[in-house]
């Protein structure tokens, strides 16, 4: 999206707002369609009314050109979108057992969807332009309703128990969503600007897709026996082990400067993605009442991808000009391994 905005000619701070505030949308906006979807038992319609009109608004991607229209459809998209992440979390969870128990084989698809999507999307815009990016973002929309209308529609609990999504920080919630927050504010050096770093570096314009490429097999790997190290440690301890993981990660960015050695050292987003969100999901399933399981999706994405993930971007990009990218990166290690005080918090809490 970034590279056809730059193929509109806008500048670069237009191109920073439009996709900045994405996450904040898409992750913020879930919370009150999590609240209608668990007041009112109804998530599956939701989700499939929210799809489908969210869908729509892809069309006019493929004639708008003006700031003030682009930011009208972006944020319309981000909004009526919100609910895809949390609201399939919840009714995984909800069936888990049916689906055979294993959350990370059911969510390994859709790192493999990444990467098909990447993977293909890549020689169509080579050979086509960054103008035929509204059309790829618009053709798997055609499917995406039908397919979440075939979800189970069922969801647990009873509607009398529900509680609304800031209604369930109780303490080792609150620990968590700390934890979640801070972990998702170290990534903004990854996210945002790591092909800055690599070019920085002098080295090759495609590490950075060698490195999104191995970074997200390694969730794939990690997420398919997933299963296995979650029964080994528990939730608690593999979050504590992946807040070390992603500040030992940051801090050998910053230190590495041969190709290898910085494309390799991305193997751990294996720990700082899959295992954490496998472990909190599995701590969410515990911890919030079921009856309002999507809320609990909702209020975990919002505070960890979303605020946190913008905030994390934003600090990468008021910092990266004064620093350096080097120097950025070794600041998200201090971000990660802040993590670990309310992880170790949260530890002590679910021992009780």
């Amino acid at each position: 999206m970034s590279l056809y905005l730059l193929h509109l000619g806008y500048p670069g701070w237009q191109i920073g707002v439009l996709v900045g505030m994405q996450p904040g949308l898409r992750w913020c906006g879930g919370i009150a369609w999590a609240y209608a979807a668990d007041r009112w038992r109804m998530r599956r319609q939701v989700l499939v009314a929210t799809a489908v009109a969210g869908s729509v608004c892809f069309l006019p991607l493929l004639v708008v050109t003006r700031f003030g229209e682009m930011a009208v459809v972006l944020t319309a998209i981000g909004l009526l979108h919100g609910p895809l992440i949390p609201f399939v979390d919840a009714t995984v969870i909800d069936n888990l057992d049916a689906l055979g128990g294993d959350y990370g084989r059911v969510r390994l698809w859709g790192s493999v969807a990444f990467v098909i999507g990447a993977l293909a999307s890549a020689p169509l815009v080579h050979a086509f332009g960054p103008a035929v990016v509204p059309a790829l973002l618009l053709a798997p929309q055609v499917a995406l309703a039908p397919a979440l209308a075939r979800l189970p529609g069922a969801q647990l609990g009873h509607p009398e128990s529900f509680r609304a999504p800031w209604r369930l920080v109780t303490p080792p919630i609150a620990a968590l969503l700390a934890t979640g927050f801070l972990l998702n504010a170290s990534a903004g050096a990854w996210v945002g600007f790591f092909a800055v770093h690599t070019a920085g570096l002098g080295l090759s314009d495609a590490l950075p897709g060698v490195a999104w490429g191995l970074a997200v097999t390694a969730e794939v790997v990690f997420l398919f026996f997933s299963r296995r190290l979650l029964a080994w440690l528990g939730p608690a301890d593999l979050i504590l082990l992946a807040l070390a993981t992603t500040a030992a990660r940051w801090t050998a960015t910053a230190l590495a400067h041969g190709q290898l050695a910085v494309a390799l050292v991305q193997l751990a987003q294996a720990f700082t993605f899959a295992a954490f969100h496998v472990a909190a999901l599995g701590l969410l399933a515990r911890l919030v009442p079921p009856e309002s399981s999507t809320g609990g999706q909702a209020l975990y994405g919002m505070v960890g991808f979303g605020i946190g993930g913008t905030v994390g971007i934003t600090l990468a990009g008021l910092l990266v000009d004064r620093l350096g990218t080097s120097a950025v990166f070794g600041v998200e290690a201090v971000v990660a391994a802040a993590a670990l005080a309310p992880a170790l918090r949260l530890r002590r809490l679910l021992r009780r």
